[in-house]
């Protein structure tokens, strides 16, 4: 199965070089799996151009092509890499990688330019012990490499893997080969959006794809009778000058669902930048949002696994009045790389006090014989003072944690030096990001040049500029990776650093 892979991966990058684009239509989309949980859609051509790949790399991918097909190969491998059609395959139409649910199985399919050529690729591919003969099957032809099945026919090639047999699979490529217009994914809603993309990458995805062990978890607070089908996304990733720019957008047609989405959206607002001044220009990573906690609180409770957790936690503090007290701007950041980051998280709040409900755990903490201890540190302040840290996830060794509220903020931190810190010179105000920030739902940011001084031996790391995640309601995001260099498109510069 590596060595199918690597084939794969080789001729996908062999194939970039010298790409025509072609208008011809061809009925190879209708091969892929009407339900699948996720498929994803690539322009290998638009991401060569990009790359800016020369002769010197265009070489390095001959070698590495003859490197696992030896001897015969030599001739074919240097007409494929002159001619990417020699291969038999038209990497000029999109490529499209796909799931079923559940990731039972998955799989890649591509445009076939020339049967005769694939054909004689695969005979080659076959005498030099890659994969089996090729066979006749119900409509297709096809063979196993390692642990997938590749089948074909005039317009269409894919290559499918699951956990049992290859073989098992002919049966189900042959159907989806011989799907007609509408009979598979192609004809749905979603897959008009992802040919309406024209961005590098385009994806679509449901719930229905998260493996069984894991569904529990990723549908904690979600309605008991949606369908897994029913809740999707669709994202798209544009590689830019200077940037990589990844869109998210939630997709449903579900009522009650949707109306889910509205109440997570009452809960949130536009962030006011409350905390932008409140932290260097330098901070490593800042994160923040607009809370309502009283409604948070409320959609909480709706859930019922959540509702019997806050009815009867082992904590006696009053839930209802710490959330209830959050209402506006809150922010997580973590100023500066170290051993041991210092991180500290503040809230707006409306009174402090809900502080006093910290009183009843010094009765619960005493039974710990000094494992742990709630020390008082002023009016509306505490000290939390764990013997052994590990105790809570936070290392090995005495920890503690200062909790409180002062001028109308809450704060939490591992560092009682954070807390109302003056910040000299420069604020995260100054930053490049910091003119989208307000407005905005949520709002993520991480300084790479920040991590890069920390880190010097990590060269790379010095490349990147930041790392932004926002997001204007409930159901759309966008991530943007800044490069240093804004001048040259990210993937030119990704080849760049591999080449060195």
């Amino acid at each position: 199965m590596k060595k199918t892979w690597k084939w794969m991966g080789g001729l996908a990058l062999g194939l970039t070089f010298l790409l025509a684009s072609c208008g011809e239509k061809n009925p190879y989309t209708n091969a892929l799996p009407k339900d699948a949980a996720m498929v994803i859609s690539m322009d290998l051509k638009a991401m060569a151009e990009k790359s800016g790949m020369d002769k010197q790399v265009q070489q390095s991918v001959g070698t590495m092509m003859k490197s696992s097909l030896k001897g015969t190969a030599d001739a074919l491998v240097d007409k494929i890499v002159d001619n990417p059609e020699e291969s038999g395959l038209r990497l000029t139409d999109r490529v499209y990688f796909f799931a079923t649910p559940q990731v039972e199985m998955g799989g890649v399919l591509v445009r076939v330019a020339d049967k005769d050529k694939l054909e004689d690729l695969i005979g080659l591919l076959h005498e030099q012990g890659q994969c089996e003969a090729p066979a006749d099957g119900d409509g297709c032809r096809w063979t196993v490499a390692g642990g997938g099945l590749m089948a074909w026919t005039d317009h269409a090639f894919l290559m499918v893997v699951s956990q049992g047999n290859p073989r098992d699979l002919q049966h189900q490529a042959s159907m989806w080969l011989r799907q007609k217009d509408g009979e598979g994914y192609s004809g749905t809603p979603d897959f008009e959006k992802l040919k309406k993309a024209d961005e590098d990458i385009a994806m679509t995805a449901s719930l229905n794809l998260m493996p069984k062990q894991y569904l529990t978890m990723a549908t904690m607070g979600l309605p008991a009778d949606l369908k897994l089908q029913d809740l999707k996304s669709f994202s798209t990733l544009d590689f830019q000058d200077g940037k990589a720019v990844l869109e998210m957008e939630v997709l449903t047609e579900n009522k009650v669902y949707k109306d889910l989405l509205k109440k997570q959206a009452e809960v949130a607002g536009p962030i006011k930048g409350t905390y932008l001044e409140t932290f260097p220009a330098n901070t490593l990573g800042w994160m923040s949002a607009h809370v309502d906690g009283g409604k948070a609180y409320e959609l909480l409770r709706e859930n019922p696994t959540i509702r019997q957790e806050l009815d009867n936690s082992m904590m006696p503090l009053d839930f209802e009045a710490i959330f209830k007290a959050v209402k506006g701007d809150v922010a997580l950041a973590v100023p500066e790389m170290s051993f041991a980051p210092g991180f500290i998280f503040y809230a707006d709040v409306t009174n402090s006090e809900f502080m006093r409900t910290f009183e009843d755990l010094k009765p619960l903490l005493a039974m710990t014989n000094g494992q742990m201890r709630l020390l008082d540190r002023g009016k509306d302040a505490y000290q939390f003072v764990a013997v052994d840290g590990s105790m809570l996830g936070m290392g090995r060794g005495p920890a503690s944690i200062w909790l409180g509220v002062k001028d109308k903020r809450f704060y939490l931190t591992n560092r009682e030096s954070l807390i109302g810190k003056e910040v000299k010179g420069q604020s995260l105000e100054d930053c490049p990001w910091a003119k989208d920030v307000k407005g905005k739902q949520f709002y993520l940011s991480v300084n790479f040049q920040a991590l890069s001084a920390a880190l010097p031996q990590l060269p790379y790391v010095g490349l990147l500029d930041y790392l932004t995640i926002e997001s204007d309601g409930a159901t759309k995001g966008r991530m943007v990776l800044q490069m240093k260099n804004k001048k040259e498109n990210v993937l030119k510069q990704l080849v760049e650093m591999f080449k060195n």
